[in-house]
Protein backbone atom coordinates (compact mmCIF):
# COMPACT_ATOMS: atom_id res chain seq x y z
CA UNK A 1 0.00 0.00 0.00
CA UNK A 2 1.38 3.35 -0.95
CA UNK A 3 1.60 5.63 2.06
CA UNK A 4 2.55 9.04 0.79
CA UNK A 5 1.82 12.34 2.44
CA UNK A 6 1.17 15.24 0.10
CA UNK A 7 0.64 18.73 1.40
CA UNK A 8 -1.55 21.13 -0.51
CA UNK A 9 -0.31 24.51 0.67
CA UNK A 10 -2.39 27.57 1.10
CA UNK A 11 -0.91 28.97 -2.12
CA UNK A 12 -3.60 28.86 -4.77
CA UNK A 13 -6.33 27.87 -2.34
CA UNK A 14 -9.23 30.25 -2.67
CA UNK A 15 -10.23 30.96 0.91
CA UNK A 16 -13.21 33.22 1.37
CA UNK A 17 -14.25 34.29 4.83
CA UNK A 18 -17.78 35.63 4.90
CA UNK A 19 -18.59 37.49 8.08
CA UNK A 20 -21.83 38.40 9.71
CA UNK A 21 -24.02 35.59 8.35
CA UNK A 22 -27.60 36.56 9.13
CA UNK A 23 -29.65 34.09 11.15
CA UNK A 24 -33.20 33.64 9.88
CA UNK A 25 -36.21 33.73 12.17
CA UNK A 26 -37.41 30.39 13.59
CA UNK A 27 -40.00 28.52 11.53
CA UNK A 28 -41.51 25.04 11.70
CA UNK A 29 -42.31 23.10 14.85
CA UNK A 30 -39.78 21.66 17.28
CA UNK A 31 -40.74 18.38 18.96
CA UNK A 32 -38.70 17.00 21.85
CA UNK A 33 -38.61 13.50 23.35
CA UNK A 34 -36.97 12.59 26.65
CA UNK A 35 -34.46 9.73 26.79
CA UNK A 36 -35.49 7.65 29.85
CA UNK A 37 -32.01 7.27 31.37
CA UNK A 38 -30.96 10.35 33.31
CA UNK A 39 -27.54 11.65 32.32
CA UNK A 40 -27.55 9.66 29.07
CA UNK A 41 -26.15 12.60 27.05
CA UNK A 42 -27.21 11.40 23.57
CA UNK A 43 -24.50 12.23 21.07
CA UNK A 44 -24.64 11.02 17.43
CA UNK A 45 -27.70 9.84 15.51
CA UNK A 46 -28.50 8.04 12.24
CA UNK A 47 -31.59 6.61 10.59
CA UNK A 48 -31.51 2.85 9.98
CA UNK A 49 -33.33 0.59 7.55
CA UNK A 50 -36.03 -0.15 10.16
CA UNK A 51 -37.13 3.49 9.93
CA UNK A 52 -36.01 4.28 13.45
CA UNK A 53 -33.38 6.82 14.46
CA UNK A 54 -30.51 5.19 16.34
CA UNK A 55 -28.33 7.17 18.70
CA UNK A 56 -25.42 6.74 21.08
CA UNK A 57 -25.49 7.66 24.76
CA UNK A 58 -22.16 9.11 25.82
CA UNK A 59 -23.00 9.71 29.51
CA UNK A 60 -21.10 12.98 29.59
CA UNK A 61 -23.36 14.26 32.36
CA UNK A 62 -23.19 11.16 34.56
CA UNK A 63 -19.87 9.32 34.59
CA UNK A 64 -21.23 6.74 37.07
CA UNK A 65 -24.22 5.64 34.99
CA UNK A 66 -23.91 1.94 34.06
CA UNK A 67 -24.51 -0.04 31.97
CA UNK A 68 -23.99 2.22 28.98
CA UNK A 69 -26.39 2.20 26.08
CA UNK A 70 -27.38 2.74 22.48
CA UNK A 71 -30.97 3.73 21.82
CA UNK A 72 -33.48 4.25 19.07
CA UNK A 73 -36.50 6.47 18.65
CA UNK A 74 -39.41 5.72 16.35
CA UNK A 75 -40.77 8.43 14.01
CA UNK A 76 -43.63 8.69 16.49
CA UNK A 77 -41.28 9.49 19.38
CA UNK A 78 -41.10 6.19 21.30
CA UNK A 79 -37.63 5.70 22.79
CA UNK A 80 -36.05 2.31 23.54
CA UNK A 81 -32.59 1.83 25.05
CA UNK A 82 -30.26 -1.17 24.81
CA UNK A 83 -27.40 -2.05 27.14
CA UNK A 84 -24.29 -2.48 24.97
CA UNK A 85 -21.52 -2.66 27.60
CA UNK A 86 -20.96 -2.58 31.34
CA UNK A 87 -18.82 0.54 31.16
CA UNK A 88 -17.99 2.28 27.91
CA UNK A 89 -18.77 5.53 26.15
CA UNK A 90 -20.47 5.01 22.75
CA UNK A 91 -20.01 7.96 20.41
CA UNK A 92 -20.65 7.75 16.65
CA UNK A 93 -22.97 5.27 14.88
CA UNK A 94 -23.73 4.18 11.29
CA UNK A 95 -25.48 1.27 9.57
CA UNK A 96 -23.43 -1.03 7.37
CA UNK A 97 -24.38 -2.77 4.15
CA UNK A 98 -25.19 -5.90 6.19
CA UNK A 99 -27.94 -4.06 8.07
CA UNK A 100 -25.95 -4.07 11.30
CA UNK A 101 -25.39 -0.83 13.18
CA UNK A 102 -21.73 -0.16 14.02
CA UNK A 103 -20.65 2.25 16.72
CA UNK A 104 -17.37 3.55 18.07
CA UNK A 105 -16.58 3.84 21.74
CA UNK A 106 -13.70 4.51 24.04
CA UNK A 107 -12.20 1.03 23.96
CA UNK A 108 -10.39 -0.94 21.25
CA UNK A 109 -13.30 -2.43 19.37
CA UNK A 110 -16.20 -1.63 17.07
CA UNK A 111 -19.53 -2.17 18.75
CA UNK A 112 -22.39 -3.81 16.85
CA UNK A 113 -26.13 -4.02 17.32
CA UNK A 114 -28.93 -5.42 15.14
CA UNK A 115 -32.08 -3.40 14.53
CA UNK A 116 -34.08 -5.85 16.69
CA UNK A 117 -31.92 -4.79 19.64
CA UNK A 118 -29.62 -7.83 19.73
CA UNK A 119 -26.12 -6.78 20.76
CA UNK A 120 -23.44 -8.66 18.81
CA UNK A 121 -19.86 -9.31 19.97
CA UNK A 122 -17.49 -6.43 19.37
CA UNK A 123 -15.12 -6.57 16.43
CA UNK A 124 -11.60 -6.56 17.86
CA UNK A 125 -9.31 -3.91 16.45
CA UNK A 126 -5.52 -3.65 16.39
CA UNK A 127 -5.58 -0.26 18.14
CA UNK A 128 -7.71 1.95 20.32
CA UNK A 129 -9.90 4.31 18.26
CA UNK A 130 -10.99 6.17 21.40
CA UNK A 131 -14.49 6.80 20.10
CA UNK A 132 -13.73 8.63 16.89
CA UNK A 133 -16.01 9.55 13.96
CA UNK A 134 -17.07 6.95 11.40
CA UNK A 135 -18.94 6.59 8.13
CA UNK A 136 -20.26 3.79 5.92
CA UNK A 137 -19.61 3.45 2.19
CA UNK A 138 -20.54 0.32 0.26
CA UNK A 139 -19.28 -2.69 2.20
CA UNK A 140 -16.83 -0.59 4.20
CA UNK A 141 -16.95 1.06 7.60
CA UNK A 142 -14.52 3.97 7.87
CA UNK A 143 -13.29 5.55 11.09
CA UNK A 144 -10.59 7.86 12.37
CA UNK A 145 -7.89 7.15 14.93
CA UNK A 146 -6.43 10.36 16.30
CA UNK A 147 -4.30 8.53 18.88
CA UNK A 148 -2.34 6.79 16.13
CA UNK A 149 -2.67 9.44 13.40
CA UNK A 150 -4.49 7.16 10.97
CA UNK A 151 -7.72 6.61 9.10
CA UNK A 152 -8.98 3.01 9.05
CA UNK A 153 -11.27 0.96 6.83
CA UNK A 154 -13.10 -2.16 7.93
CA UNK A 155 -14.44 -4.34 5.10
CA UNK A 156 -17.53 -6.25 6.19
CA UNK A 157 -17.41 -9.28 3.81
CA UNK A 158 -13.71 -10.00 4.40
CA UNK A 159 -13.64 -8.97 8.07
CA UNK A 160 -10.37 -7.14 7.27
CA UNK A 161 -8.93 -3.86 8.53
CA UNK A 162 -6.77 -1.53 6.43
CA UNK A 163 -4.79 1.31 7.95
CA UNK A 164 -4.07 4.53 6.06
CA UNK A 165 -1.40 6.40 8.05
CA UNK A 166 -1.49 10.18 8.12
CA UNK A 167 1.42 10.88 10.49
CA UNK A 168 1.16 14.67 10.62
CA UNK A 169 -2.61 14.76 11.23
CA UNK A 170 -4.94 14.38 14.19
CA UNK A 171 -8.05 12.90 12.48
CA UNK A 172 -11.38 13.42 14.24
CA UNK A 173 -14.29 12.73 11.87
CA UNK A 174 -14.56 11.13 8.42
CA UNK A 175 -17.05 11.25 5.52
CA UNK A 176 -16.78 9.22 2.33
CA UNK A 177 -17.90 10.79 -0.94
CA UNK A 178 -19.80 8.83 -3.61
CA UNK A 179 -16.56 8.48 -5.60
CA UNK A 180 -14.93 6.66 -2.67
CA UNK A 181 -12.65 9.49 -1.55
CA UNK A 182 -12.48 9.71 2.24
CA UNK A 183 -12.44 13.23 3.67
CA UNK A 184 -11.55 13.85 7.29
CA UNK A 185 -11.15 16.69 9.76
CA UNK A 186 -7.77 17.39 11.29
CA UNK A 187 -7.57 19.46 14.47
CA UNK A 188 -4.31 20.96 13.19
CA UNK A 189 -6.46 23.29 11.09
CA UNK A 190 -6.69 21.17 7.96
CA UNK A 191 -9.05 18.95 6.00
CA UNK A 192 -7.59 15.66 4.83
CA UNK A 193 -8.34 13.94 1.54
CA UNK A 194 -7.56 10.21 1.30
CA UNK A 195 -7.59 8.27 -1.96
CA UNK A 196 -8.01 4.63 -0.85
CA UNK A 197 -6.85 3.27 -4.22
CA UNK A 198 -3.40 4.74 -3.73
CA UNK A 199 -3.23 5.47 -0.01
CA UNK A 200 -2.25 9.05 -0.79
CA UNK A 201 -3.29 11.64 1.79
CA UNK A 202 -3.33 15.34 0.88
CA UNK A 203 -4.30 18.21 3.12
CA UNK A 204 -6.02 21.54 2.68
CA UNK A 205 -5.31 24.33 5.12
CA UNK A 206 -8.57 25.81 6.44
CA UNK A 207 -7.37 27.36 9.70
CA UNK A 208 -9.43 27.01 12.88
CA UNK A 209 -10.28 23.67 14.51
CA UNK A 210 -12.36 21.46 12.17
CA UNK A 211 -14.60 18.94 13.95
CA UNK A 212 -17.45 17.23 12.06
CA UNK A 213 -17.57 16.64 8.30
CA UNK A 214 -20.14 15.49 5.75
CA UNK A 215 -20.87 15.39 2.02
CA UNK A 216 -23.66 17.53 0.52
CA UNK A 217 -26.11 16.22 -2.08
CA UNK A 218 -24.26 18.27 -4.72
CA UNK A 219 -20.92 16.63 -3.81
CA UNK A 220 -19.46 19.54 -1.84
CA UNK A 221 -17.55 18.74 1.34
CA UNK A 222 -18.75 20.59 4.45
CA UNK A 223 -17.22 20.81 7.91
CA UNK A 224 -17.81 22.61 11.21
CA UNK A 225 -15.48 24.62 13.42
CA UNK A 226 -17.37 24.88 16.69
CA UNK A 227 -14.70 26.75 18.62
CA UNK A 228 -13.80 28.98 15.67
CA UNK A 229 -17.49 29.80 15.10
CA UNK A 230 -17.43 28.82 11.43
CA UNK A 231 -18.76 26.38 8.85
CA UNK A 232 -16.71 25.50 5.80
CA UNK A 233 -17.49 24.32 2.27
CA UNK A 234 -15.01 22.73 -0.14
CA UNK A 235 -15.56 22.25 -3.85
CA UNK A 236 -13.94 18.83 -4.41
CA UNK A 237 -13.49 19.32 -8.15
CA UNK A 238 -9.88 20.44 -8.74
CA UNK A 239 -9.43 23.88 -10.27
CA UNK A 240 -6.34 25.19 -12.12
CA UNK A 241 -4.97 26.37 -8.78
CA UNK A 242 -6.31 24.21 -5.95
CA UNK A 243 -9.52 23.25 -4.21
CA UNK A 244 -12.00 26.04 -3.63
CA UNK A 245 -12.51 26.58 0.11
CA UNK A 246 -15.05 28.92 1.66
CA UNK A 247 -15.49 29.65 5.35
CA UNK A 248 -18.70 31.16 6.67
CA UNK A 249 -18.85 32.68 10.13
CA UNK A 250 -21.69 31.05 12.04
CA UNK A 251 -21.97 31.75 15.76
CA UNK A 252 -23.65 29.56 18.35
CA UNK A 253 -21.03 26.79 18.29
CA UNK A 254 -21.69 24.81 15.08
CA UNK A 255 -21.03 21.15 15.93
CA UNK A 256 -22.46 18.47 13.61
CA UNK A 257 -23.60 18.78 10.01
CA UNK A 258 -25.89 16.76 7.73
CA UNK A 259 -27.03 17.12 4.10
CA UNK A 260 -30.45 18.22 2.89
CA UNK A 261 -31.73 17.22 -0.55
CA UNK A 262 -31.13 20.59 -2.22
CA UNK A 263 -27.39 21.03 -1.60
CA UNK A 264 -27.90 22.91 1.66
CA UNK A 265 -26.79 21.56 5.03
CA UNK A 266 -28.26 21.35 8.51
CA UNK A 267 -26.01 22.22 11.43
CA UNK A 268 -26.38 21.85 15.18
CA UNK A 269 -25.49 24.98 17.17
CA UNK A 270 -24.38 23.61 20.52
CA UNK A 271 -24.06 26.89 22.39
CA UNK A 272 -27.10 28.57 20.83
CA UNK A 273 -29.34 25.58 21.63
CA UNK A 274 -30.85 25.14 18.17
CA UNK A 275 -30.25 23.93 14.61
CA UNK A 276 -30.05 25.89 11.36
CA UNK A 277 -29.98 25.30 7.61
CA UNK A 278 -27.22 26.90 5.53
CA UNK A 279 -27.17 27.24 1.74
CA UNK A 280 -24.12 26.66 -0.51
CA UNK A 281 -23.70 30.44 -0.53
CA UNK A 282 -23.47 30.54 3.26
CA UNK A 283 -26.92 31.97 3.95
CA UNK A 284 -28.85 30.75 7.00
CA UNK A 285 -32.40 30.35 5.72
CA UNK A 286 -34.07 28.41 8.52
CA UNK A 287 -33.53 27.78 12.19
CA UNK A 288 -35.41 26.04 14.97
CA UNK A 289 -36.50 27.48 18.27
CA UNK A 290 -33.63 27.59 20.78
CA UNK A 291 -33.67 25.45 23.91
CA UNK A 292 -31.59 26.91 26.72
CA UNK A 293 -28.88 24.45 27.75
CA UNK A 294 -30.10 21.95 25.17
CA UNK A 295 -26.67 21.38 23.64
CA UNK A 296 -27.71 20.12 20.18
CA UNK A 297 -24.99 17.74 19.03
CA UNK A 298 -25.51 15.03 16.38
CA UNK A 299 -27.89 15.44 13.44
CA UNK A 300 -29.36 13.48 10.53
CA UNK A 301 -32.06 14.29 7.97
CA UNK A 302 -35.05 12.02 7.31
CA UNK A 303 -36.20 11.27 3.74
CA UNK A 304 -39.08 13.75 4.16
CA UNK A 305 -36.56 16.51 4.85
CA UNK A 306 -37.12 16.86 8.59
CA UNK A 307 -33.90 16.94 10.63
CA UNK A 308 -33.57 14.79 13.75
CA UNK A 309 -30.94 15.63 16.31
CA UNK A 310 -29.66 14.86 19.78
CA UNK A 311 -29.76 17.31 22.66
CA UNK A 312 -26.81 16.28 24.77
CA UNK A 313 -27.37 18.84 27.50
CA UNK A 314 -30.94 17.82 28.40
CA UNK A 315 -31.03 14.07 27.51
CA UNK A 316 -33.46 14.50 24.62
CA UNK A 317 -33.96 13.59 20.98
CA UNK A 318 -35.64 16.28 18.90
CA UNK A 319 -37.04 16.73 15.41
CA UNK A 320 -37.79 19.93 13.54
CA UNK A 321 -41.04 19.50 11.62
CA UNK A 322 -40.90 21.71 8.54
CA UNK A 323 -44.37 20.99 7.19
Amino acid sequence: MRRVMLLITAIGVALLLVSGVAIAAPIGMLKQFKVPTSGSSPQHITQASDGNFWFTESFVNDQNATPHKVGHITPGGEVTEFNVCDFCFPTDIVQGSDGILYFTKNDASLGRIITDGTVLPDIPEPFSPNGNGLDAHGDDIWFTDFNNHSVWRYNIPTDAFTEFPAPTTVPVDVAVAPDGIAWFTDTNGQIGRLDPTTGVVSEIDVEGFPREINIASDGAVWFTERFSQAVGRINPVPSPNANDVRLFQVDGGPEDIAPAADGSMWITRFDAGNIARITPEGVITTQSKAVKGGGPFGITVAPNGDPWFTMLGVDKIATFKLR
